[in-house]
């Protein structure tokens, strides 16, 4: 019997137009007009139609990610009552997973992202830049050192994959362990399209904001253990998915550590991904080529998902 996880992702997986065929269907029209409600009144129509550099600004990136992962979540459960084991989210995804699990509501996790996706776009700038072809030893060897000379504030804030990490900090600094990383023998150093310094101590600020605001909601139990970033540990107590969700904004995302830990210690051997993009299924076919993985982003991709879950055995 198969053993499944959802999972959801996280800033970069955005683009225009995601979400357009959803928000026709009542399910999902509702969530988006939750967070219009909420965030903006035209976050949806930034979904849907741009434009693009508006999108990509952190304060409506995070919302319209979210807001489109929720919806294909919400259009999933209406026609299909299969169940995950465990959930997880990519940073920014973790909100998706807790509310899978009903830990928050929807317009908890509106409000949540809205806060959230202020603090770290008036965070101070930063860079980051994805690694490709050392592993983590190998990286956080680098960073630390250069950081223990020069007292610079970079830090590793993606473990993506065992061949993929991102590092993140102040301009100069990331640009000097770049440099370190490819006469390591790095593949390739890519700087990526981010104002901030996203998952380093530069957004120490932020997090401690981010704890004052959360303190005001109320989390519920998990229905279902969530893998959380900052640690990989199976989460179901409310008050500890509270703590790690301000936590997860200046620490790194252990999403190697994630997926190892599903499918190796839990047994996962079927992952669906709500949201746009197929970031992280393909970054569980390139770790656990094994494992079953499915999309849900759009309706087509919907139907086609429940149409195979339906006809698989799975343990729920």
């Amino acid at each position: 019997m198969s053993k499944i996880a959802f999972v959801f992702p996280g800033q970069g997986s955005q683009s225009v137009g995601m979400g357009k065929d959803l928000a026709d269907l009542p399910e999902a029209r509702h969530v988006y007009d939750t967070f219009d409600h909420i965030v903006a009144a035209h976050l949806s129509q930034i979904c849907f139609e741009g434009p693009e550099e508006e999108l990509r600004r952190t304060l409506y990136t995070q919302p319209a990610i979210l807001a489109t992962s929720i919806a294909a979540l919400e259009l999933f459960r209406s026609r299909c009552d299969v169940k995950p084991h465990l959930l997880a989210g990519h940073s920014l995804g973790e909100y998706g997973a807790l509310y899978a699990a009903d830990v928050i509501s929807l317009e908890t996790a509106a409000q949540l992202v809205k806060r959230r996706s202020e603090l770290m776009e008036a965070a101070p700038k930063g860079a980051m830049s994805a690694v490709l072809g050392l592993n983590g030893d190998q990286v956080d060897a680098i960073v630390n050192a250069y950081r223990h000379d020069s007292q610079a504030v970079i830090a590793v804030a993606n473990y993506n994959t065992d061949s993929q990490i991102v590092i993140s900090g102040a301009v100069a600094a990331v640009e000097q362990v770049s440099e370190l990383l490819k006469s390591a023998g790095a593949k390739r150093v890519i700087p990526l399209p981010v104002g901030g310094a996203f998952h380093s101590p530069l957004m120490s600020p932020a997090a401690q904001s981010f704890t004052e605001y959360l303190s005001d909601f109320d989390f519920q139990n998990a229905q279902m253990p969530v893998v959380t970033n900052v640690d990989a540990a199976l989460t179901t107590q409310g008050i500890d998915a509270q703590a790690k969700l301000s936590k997860q904004i200046d620490h790194s995302v252990c999403w190697t550590q994630t997926m190892t830990r599903m499918i190796r210690e839990e047994g996962v051997d079927t992952v669906v991904e709500f949201g746009p993009g197929k970031v992280l299924t393909g970054m569980f076919k390139k770790m656990f080529p094994e494992v079953r993985l499915y999309n849900v982003l759009d309706v087509a991709s919907l139907d086609a998902t429940v149409v195979a879950l339906q006809a698989a055995p799975v343990n729920v």
